[in-house]
This record gives C-alpha cells, structure tokens and sequence, in this order.
C-alpha cells in the first residue's frame, strides 16, 4: 500500500511535469543583462505562487518519522477467571512499529532524494516561469520594433511628402508617382493601428506576468559554450532522473518495510484471592524472515512507473536535442540572411542615389525611383527584424536548454 501512495504520486508529477515541459521556447540574458530579466522572472514567480501554490509539496517530507511507521496502537484486555479462587487479569498495551536497523540507510537515501526532487521541482518550476516571462518579453519588443519601424516609415513619408507635394504642384512630378505616395502613406498608416493595438496586447501580457510596465533595455545573451553540458542538467531531465531513482528506492524499502520490528510498552494487573500483583514490561517482535517476497501489485506498479519514467526521460532528451539543433541551423540561415540583406541594403543605397541624379522626365521614370526609394526603406526594416530574429532564436536556444532567468 505505500508503494501504491508512492506510484500516485509520481504520476501526478509525470502530468505534471509534461504539462510544463514544451511551454517555453523563448528569450533573456545571462550577463549584465541578466540581472534585470531575473529580477523580473523572481517578481512573476512570486506573483505565481501567490496565486497557484500549494504547501503540501514543501510539508510532505517534515511529517515522517525515520524510525516510526504508522500510528501507535493501543490495546486494553481484561480476562476475568470463571473460578473463585482463580486470577483475574487486566492488560494495556501500547505498541508501535520501528524500522528495522538495516532498512535506515534506505529510508534515509529516500529523504535526501526527496530533498533532492524539491530542490529539482523550484529548478523546474523557475525555468517554466523563466520561459513565460521570455515569451511575454520578447513578444512585446517585436510588437514594439514593429510600431517603432511604421511610426518611422510615416515620418519618413511625411518629409519625402513634402518634397513630391511642391514637385507636383510645379509640375515636375507626374500625377502617377504622387498618388502611389499617397496610397504608401495610407498603407502605413493602417498598419501602424494594427501594430499599435498589437503593442497595447503584449504590453498588458508582459505587465500582468511580471508586474513591471517597461521592458528590459537589453535582450540579448549568449548560447552556452556546451549545449551537451547544459542539457545533462536541463531541470526537467533532473527531475525525471530524480523520481526514477526514488521510485526504485520506495518499491525496495516497501518490500523491507513488511519486516519491520514491533514493539510494545506492556503494563499488566493480576487480581487473585492471594493478592494483587502489577507488572510492566515490553514486547518485541521480530520477523525470522529477513525479506519478504514481492507483492505482485507492487512489482507491477514499480515497473510500470519505471518504464514511463524512462521512457519519458529518453523521449524529452531526443526532442530537446532536436529542437535545439532546429534552431541552430535556423540560426545559422539568419547569419546568412543578415549577410545578404546588409549587401541589398548597401546596394540598394547606391541605386537609389544613381536614380536621383537622372532626370525623370517620364511618368515610368518618376514612378520607378519613388519604388525604388520605398523598397529600400523596406529592406533596412528587413534587416532590423532579422537581427531580431537572430536574437530571438539564440534565447530559444538557451530556454531549451534548460537555462534559468
């Protein structure tokens, strides 16, 4: 029956744990930048655990007894002779059951794994509040670039604005060119309300998590100098680890623990014709086996609960693993992209330059340089939010691989 509580309790944790598990794919800073952002992920766990937590987690460990199993137990008999001249006797017993000497190691090598699952399970839970609080972060600073690149664009547009307006009206700029501005200025400014509306969103997530009303002002952070070091001690897989072994220690010392050792306080009254007599002793039981066999039900449970456990162990390494190496070649593209966009960028600059020196005499003309000035504001947008990009897609690196705020 203990190790049926036990196997309860790990499945709980398996839900759990795999509820948890893939919530995060997300962002922060490890340095300086770092100390801001973990400010931030220790103010929403906190703001968390107000709201979610239970006390029995942290009680569970304090409430057993190294050497007591189960609750004391009290008998009182009373045995009254059918003879006149026979002995009445009366009887209270008080007895508990102890562990057995050799079964201390095991039952402290459980606490310690137990401390040890606590400790993992505050890892655990930090990485998970470090993820949300990454998720909700970054997505507010691209909603944020994104209004910050319209609000730009619009500025950008007004000023060219004026310039195409006194061309127009002197006749130098064709009807065509000047209306295409006009539609370009009404394009940003729709996207502008979409983004705006965005922002206001991402903002109210982020301030509802965190508490604070401003993002970080950096960030950035670095990938790991080791991925495979820092996956062998990914919380999660801690975790997993962790119960594994408890599990294999709990279905062992359930199976000493139907050995254990009774003992008794005995206190005993006789009432006899030739006067009365008290006597108080104890009582010990010991068991002449010194292992029981294994209990069908419970060797069943513990393999069951081993198996989902490494198995569920073995299938988050591989996923882990695979998603980190996504991201990596994701990576890797977005170098390559930035390389290419900042030689667009540069080329684009000097054809832009070369169309301002001709005359544009024609409509095509006129409506080819005003393309080609819009375009290339379009790339430099472009590249900022590959930068970006290539920013976010390092602290998804680091999320997965179990690094905490």
């Amino acid at each position: 029956m203990y190790f049926q509580r036990v196997f309860v309790f790990f499945t709980t944790s398996i839900i759990a744990l795999l509820c948890g598990c893939f919530s995060s794919y997300l962002v922060a800073s490890e340095t300086v930048e770092a100390t801001e952002l973990s400010a931030l992920r220790i103010k929403a766990q906190q703001r968390i655990e107000r709201e979610y937590s239970s006390p029995w987690m942290a009680q569970q460990s304090s409430s057993l007894s190294r050497w007591l199993i189960g609750a004391p137990t009290l008998e009182i008999s009373a045995l009254q002779s059918n003879q006149a001249t026979g002995t009445d006797e009366f009887e209270v017993r008080l007895g508990v059951q102890i562990q057995r000497p050799d079964n201390l190691d095991l039952f402290d090598q459980m606490e310690q794994i137990n401390e040890a699952i606590l400790v993992a399970q505050q890892r655990q839970q930090a990485l998970l509040v470090s993820g949300l609080v990454r998720q909700r972060a970054w997505a507010a600073a691209i909603a944020h670039q994104q209004v910050k690149a319209l609000s730009d664009k619009q500025v950008w547009l007004a000023k060219l604005g004026k310039q195409l307006t006194q061309r127009f009206e002197a006749g130098e700029l064709a009807r065509l060119a000047y209306l295409q501005w006009q539609q370009q200025q009404l394009d940003v400014q729709q996207a502008l309300v979409v983004a705006k509306a965005d922002l206001a969103a991402a903002m109210g997530a982020y301030t509802e998590l965190t508490g604070a009303k401003q993002l970080p002002a950096d960030l950035h952070e670095t990938v790991p100098a080791s991925l495979d070091s820092a996956l062998n001690s990914h919380p999660e897989l801690k975790l997993l680890s962790l119960q594994k072994q408890y599990a294999g220690a709990a279905y062992q010392y359930g199976r000493q623990s139907q050995s254990n050792w009774d003992v008794a306080l005995v206190a005993r009254r006789l009432q006899s014709m030739m006067g009365d007599e008290n006597q108080i002793g104890i009582a010990v039981g010991i068991p002449l086996a010194i292992e029981m066999p294994a209990n069908p039900q419970d060797l069943q449970a513990w393999q069951q609960t081993d198996l989902a456990l490494s198995q569920t162990l073995m299938n988050l390494r591989i996923t882990l693993q695979q998603q980190v190496s996504t991201i990596l070649s994701n990576l890797q593209s977005l170098d390559e992209q930035i390389a290419i966009g900042e030689q667009q960028v540069a080329i684009g600059e000097q054809i832009v330059a070369q169309l301002g020196q001709l005359r544009q005499s024609s409509e095509l003309e006129q409506s080819n340089w005003l393309q080609s000035l819009l375009e290339q504001r379009d790339r430099t947008y472009q590249l900022d939010q590959l930068k970006l990009s290539q920013q976010q897609r390092v602290a998804q690196i680091n999320q997965l691989a179990g690094q905490v705020l």
